[in-house]
């Protein structure tokens, strides 16, 4: 044990000689930070956020790989869909005729649309004729403006029911145009093309999605009520939305932070020192990521801001308040910049280089967002340790010395020391009913992270008083609107399969056998159209909506289609038969019903074709890959974490038992934190992932003081109820006022509309109070019955 209490020792020397050193070449120190600042803010401006799901994956994920070879067949799984909606009937002059320029202007306007859209204005129609068949439209080119005319319109549509379901409701109030879109470029392509153009590239979907949006809003449509649906829309708005809450939360969060550590500190350098770390480490994290082209997600961009302003207040309110208190003992100012670095900057050092650990346990998930989450978190921890303990001190030494304050020289402490010392004795005069409580708390709250659930569902992330949200889901939960989708793949590995008469009848099994999920809205394959032939060139009778009996049959049905001019095959066919594709769309979204579905129609189809490969691929088979990486991933997270800092706390106090008991404090918030997630049904998503890891990395910071104060104080004293209470008085204002004032920064996120962000700002509080009461009353108890610093 003296071995290490020699080590302590030495390195609090080291860190009063360091602080000499920053103070006797303060202004050079200075003139260079601020150089720093310069060149990262050039950096800043190479930034791209990324908002598209599929840029979640890893390269090289299975899923991905699943996806591009289904867009090389079967084209973009992407779409846009507009929704328009009259007071009396769509089908009328005036409302066909705004129909067809917003479709027309749908499918020639958007930069990616494959030129193909489909509504009740622009739809292959097939008509039996005496040659055979030919392909019109339901709307003719001149739309009519005289009864007749319109009630051939409505003829049409009730002659084939099922086509007409997907494309208007059965009051005719509401229309749906679906926009087929072209598979998106690479990003290196679409990239190399902004630069070339000499502006910020923006991303196929982003920019889809931004189009979409400028053509609905065109006050010419506003008759029509068009409210838009898909994925490249949902991802615009996503980055649009959360563009102007993450500015707000900022605000608010600087607003509350700087008004809780004024009353806390009641000092302008308590103030002003954590901005300028704050500031300037944000600006070197995201002026690297910059030079780097690191990874950004539009939902987890202010995460690590967020969190770097927190722990930058962490840090300097720790050295900051031992300095105010020297300085209130003996009045000089530079004395007490080299006690408050000699007491507090190791601990700093070693929170900051845990925190950091903790971070990049993130690593571990198998999506970008949580990886990027990890790796941006821990270069801003970096960032902020390196300018909190070379600017930070600097920047306290300016100044004149002052008079020693009389209060608190008589009184041996502060006001706020004076209340701890208090609790430090109640604490340790209550041992045992306290362990009683804490085990009951965190028993329980173990069976609650049991329940915890991943979810990517826009309505239980985002929630309905988002506005983009409310309207997305109006349109998904209408008659014929749609927002989510899968798709089955079933690939024959060989020509013409797909066109067997048997093959086709086992699809049609399968499509009946998905209609009786209780998701399913409808689904969509190549039935629809050789069916649909079928009756076409029998006088339109509603018993020869069927399969052809034979594949010769087959054959000549889709080659008098592609005569007439049909197009729509190459969606659910590929050209040399070998694969078919059944689409599904859902009515609501439930993860857990959702991957059973899914799972199940897999295993369904793999029965029906033994030999062929059937794959699952869209945006929900993505969404229930993410959460199966996100439940792996968050388990090993939190142990990797857990397992990390355990480690480090062993190495640095020496000892296996004191890094093992001081880990009992620091993990017991993220069972606390999982415990809430799963009692409030609170779903695991990109943001509340990341909680658990990011509570251990931010309460391992308080453990660290209390034992390593606890360790000096036990050294000078050989006392531990003595060193206990010590600790208290010296380190405890820090603890507590940290608290608070990483309360109040995670606070802005309690003001949000968004579920997700209020649900995040909610659980920071749950996880930082649970660490500071855990290291205040559960922490000296350990540290007193175990005797981790020796007898």
């Amino acid at each position: 044990m003296s071995r290490i209490r020699i080590n302590i020792e030495k390195v609090n020397e080291k860190f009063e000689n360091f602080a000499r050193f920053l103070i006797s070449h303060r202004a050079l120190l200075l003139v260079s930070f601020i150089a720093l600042l310069a060149i990262s803010i050039v950096g800043m401006k190479k930034i791209y956020v990324e908002a598209s799901w599929d840029s979640y994956f890893i390269e090289g994920d299975p899923m991905l790989v699943e996806t591009d070879k289904f867009k090389e067949t079967f084209g973009n799984d992407y779409f846009v869909g507009v929704m328009v909606e009259t007071e009396q009937s769509v089908l009328t002059p005036e409302n066909l005729k705004l129909l067809r320029e917003l479709s027309n202007e749908l499918r020639d306007s958007l930069s990616y649309s494959d030129g193909k859209a489909t509504s009740i204005v622009d739809l292959e129609y097939m008509l039996g004729t005496d040659e055979g068949m030919e392909i019109v439209q339901i709307v003719p080119e001149e739309i009519p403006t005289d009864a007749a005319g319109l009630a051939e319109i409505e003829k049409r549509l009730a002659a084939k029911p099922e086509l007409a379901k997907k494309l208007i409701s059965k009051d005719r109030k509401q229309a749906f145009i679906n926009v087929k879109l072209r598979p998106f470029p690479e990003d290196s392509v679409w990239k190399a093309e902004g630069e070339a153009q000499g502006k910020k590239a923006e991303a196929p979907d982003m920019k889809t999605g931004r189009e979409t949006s400028e053509i609905i809003a065109k006050e010419k449509y506003a008759p029509l009520h068009p409210l838009a649906t898909g994925m490249p829309y949902l991802s615009h708005q996503k980055l649009t939305y959360i563009g102007v809450e993450m500015k707000r939360i900022f605000l608010i969060t600087i607003l509350c932070s700087i008004i809780v550590m004024f009353l806390v500190t009641r000092s302008l350098r308590g103030i002003v020192s954590p901005l300028i770390t704050t500031f300037a480490g944000v600006i070197m994290t995201f002026g690297l990521v910059g030079y780097l082209g690191l990874y950004m997600d539009a939902t987890n961009i202010m995460v690590p801001v967020i969190l770097a302003f927190a722990v930058s207040i962490a840090y300097n309110i720790h050295i900051h308040s031992f300095f105010r208190k020297n300085m209130m003992l003996t009045g000089k100012r530079k004395e007490s910049v080299l006690y408050a670095m000699k007491e507090t900057g190791w601990s700093v050092l070693f929170s900051g280089l845990t925190t950091i650990v903790a971070l990049l346990s993130f690593l571990s998930v198998m999506l970008k967002p949580i990886r990027s989450v990890g790796i941006l978190s821990s270069i801003a921890v970096g960032f902020i340790l390196l300018v909190a303990l070379t600017i930070s001190p600097i920047l306290l030494s300016f100044g004149k010395d002052k008079k020693p304050n009389a209060k608190v020289l008589e009184k041996g402490d502060t006001r706020m020391g004076l209340i701890l010392n208090s609790l430090g004795q109640f604490v340790l005069n209550h041992g045992k009913p306290i362990a009683i409580v804490f085990a009951v708390i965190t028993t329980i709250s173990i069976y609650g992270v049991t329940k915890m659930e991943p979810a990517f569902d826009v309505e239980r992330t985002m929630g309905r008083k988002v506005e983009y949200v409310n309207k997305m889901l109006y349109v998904a939960e209408s008659e014929i609107g749609s927002f989510y989708s899968y798709d089955l793949v079933i690939d024959f590995g060989a020509n013409d399969k797909a066109k067997e008469v048997d093959n086709l009848k086992k699809l049609e099994q399968l499509q009946d056998h998905a209609q009786k999920y209780p998701l399913t809205k409808r689904s969509t394959s190549i039935l629809d159209i050789l069916k649909d032939l079928d009756r076409t060139l029998n006088e339109n009778r509603q018993e020869m909506y069927v399969i052809p009996e034979t594949e010769e049959q087959v054959a000549q049905l889709l080659l008098l289609y592609e005569n007439a001019g049909g197009s729509e095959a190459s969606y659910w066919m590929d050209y040399d038969y070998k694969k078919l594709r059944l689409m599904v769309e859902i009515s609501s979204y439930n993860s857990n019903e959702l991957q059973k579905e899914i799972e199940d129609l897999q295993n369904f189809a793999r029965e029906l074709y033994p030999n062929a490969k059937v794959t699952a691929v869209g945006n929900l088979p993505q969404f229930t890959a993410m959460q199966q990486y996100l439940e792996v991933g968050q388990m090993t997270s939190f142990l990797i974490s857990v397992v990390i800092v355990a480690v480090l706390l062993m190495i640095v106090f020496g000892s296996v038992r004191t890094g093992l008991i001081g880990m009992i404090p620091n993990i017991a918030p993220g069972i606390f934190v999982g415990g809430y997630l799963g009692f409030s049904n609170i779903p695991l998503d990109m943001m509340t992932a990341t909680l658990i890891p990011m509570i251990i990395g931010l309460s391992v910071d308080d453990t660290i003081h209390f034992i390593n104060h606890g360790h000096v104080e036990f050294d000078r004293s050989k006392n531990y109820t003595d060193s206990i209470l010590k600790v208290f008085r010296a380190a405890g204002p820090a603890l507590v006022m940290t608290t608070i004032i990483m309360v109040a920064t995670f606070a802005g996120f309690t003001t949000s509309q968004a579920t997700q962000m209020f649900n995040f700002g909610f659980v920071v509080f749950v996880g930082l109070v649970s660490a500071l009461l855990a290291d205040l009353f559960v922490t000296p108890l350990l540290i007193k019955k175990f005797k981790i610093f020796g007898k």
